[in-house]
């Protein structure tokens, strides 16, 4: 995946870049919706000394894209699926009537701790500086 990013500011050794976000459709304007595209802000290294003002070349690896998206989403997933399975045979087992809210309000409680869990793997992953997302050149 290849796209274009407009350096908005540099600090220290990394740029904050301007990205156009991919629309999911063609712009083929057959719906008459116009697909408008918002921008992105996104900071990553600034591996080829890029100036503010330049359009730079970013480049993703496939393989981390992939392995964060799946961290994203199937941690969440995950917690929330074992907090209603784990609040539904503890609430059922000690005989209330209302096991089934219950469990989905454990479910709940679940997925925020996972977002918590999230912003720690989120964090190891950046001091580790694997980047997903890298400059390739200036344009």
């Amino acid at each position: 995946m290849e796209q274009v990013g407009f350096v908005r500011r540099i600090i220290d050794d990394k740029a904050e870049l301007e990205v156009m976000r991919a629309s999911g459709c063609g712009n083929c304007n057959g719906c008459g919706g116009g697909c408008e595209t918002s921008t992105h802000i996104v900071t990553i290294k600034n591996t080829i000394n890029a100036s503010v003002g330049d359009l730079v070349e970013l480049k993703a690896n496939k393989e981390n894209i992939l392995k964060y998206t799946m961290i994203v989403y199937m941690i969440p997933f995950i917690f929330l699926i074992a907090g209603i399975v784990l609040g539904n045979s503890y609430f059922k087992s000690i005989g209330n009537s209302n096991y089934e809210l219950l469990s989905f309000a454990t479910g709940i409680l679940f997925l925020v701790i996972s977002y918590f869990i999230l912003r720690v793997i989120d964090k190891k992953i950046e001091k580790k500086d694997k980047s997903a997302i890298v400059m390739t050149r200036i344009l």
